[in-house]
């Protein structure tokens, strides 16, 4: 189960490994580390072997819903719901206490990953329920704050998939709210991914106002820092977003599609710049 790629908490100094972190937690961050930097194969290989070899629900809960944003990134938003199911139901009972922040951080990361699988087989009721409810308990522990691991970040996540519920719902002035929270959690994040992820969204938010020259600058500048930090997806996304609004589109499209190449080549198929 062993990676020598160092996870990002033990290698980064902006994320110092977490004293609360249960047995199995550092794998899980390599994996998510890999598919970060888009190695969905081998970290579809550590999470397939810590599903299976670790004894703490948690960590199995987290592996689930990993592997099912892998897949959803790759298009399979309804095959991704298995694992986001699963992931739910290993530490729905375990989630109930409290104190226990890495069990209610896996529950809600299941809960939400299903809000992001509706999205994409357009079951938009499904997704605005999830995320009601997850908004719902999050609301209730305001105070009772974890680390940035189990709290801030799960909280990121909720906005984002709000705020893209609103936009593909083509509710464009329902994605304002989402945006703004997005943005206000960021800045505490010490992951750059998440930062440029939400800034990422926040452009699509931007664009969809119809402000696409905002929106293209904001890109240009997360598909720098991607290239810097070695964020392959987003750097695609960011790519694919110009070629839509941005003031080169043929150029954009271009680093999209070679984005897309080196992508499918470490196991992570998307959909390619028209």
């Amino acid at each position: 189960m062993g990676s020598t790629i160092s996870p990002w908490w033990s290698s980064a100094p902006w994320w110092p490994a977490p004293q609360s972190a249960p047995d199995g937690a550092s794998a899980w961050a390599t994996a998510v580390d890999l598919g970060a930097r888009g190695y969905a194969a081998a970290a579809r290989t550590e999470l397939d072997d810590l599903v299976r070899e670790t004894r703490d629900p948690r960590v199995a809960s987290l592996a689930l819903s990993t592997r099912a944003s892998l897949v959803r990134q790759a298009g399979g938003h309804a095959a991704a719901r298995a694992d986001d199911g699963r992931a739910c139901r290993l530490v729905a009972e375990r989630a109930r206490d409290a104190d226990d922040h890495w069990a209610f951080a896996a529950w809600l990361d299941g809960l939400i990953g299903l809000a992001a699988d509706g999205l994409g087989v357009g079951d938009f009721g499904a997704s605005r329920a999830l995320l009601a409810r997850a908004g719902g308990v999050l609301a209730d522990r305001e105070g009772r704050a974890g680390e940035w691991i189990t709290d801030g970040r799960v909280r990121l996540r909720h906005a984002w998939v709000e705020t893209e519920l609103a936009l593909f719902s083509g509710d464009t002035p329902g994605a304002v709210e989402p945006r703004q929270r997005a943005l206000d959690v960021a800045v505490d994040a010490p992951s750059p991914r998440h930062v440029i992820k939400t800034e990422l969204i926040g452009a699509a938010v931007t664009a969809a106002h119809g402000d696409t020259r905002t929106a293209a600058a904001i890109a240009v500048d997360c598909e720098n820092r991607c290239n810097t930090w070695g964020l392959l997806p987003l750097q695609w996304a960011a790519a694919t977003m110009l070629a839509g609004v941005g003031p080169d589109p043929d150029d954009a499209a271009g680093r999209a599609r070679e984005a897309a190449d080196r992508l499918a080549a470490r196991g992570m198929p998307v959909t390619p710049a028209a």
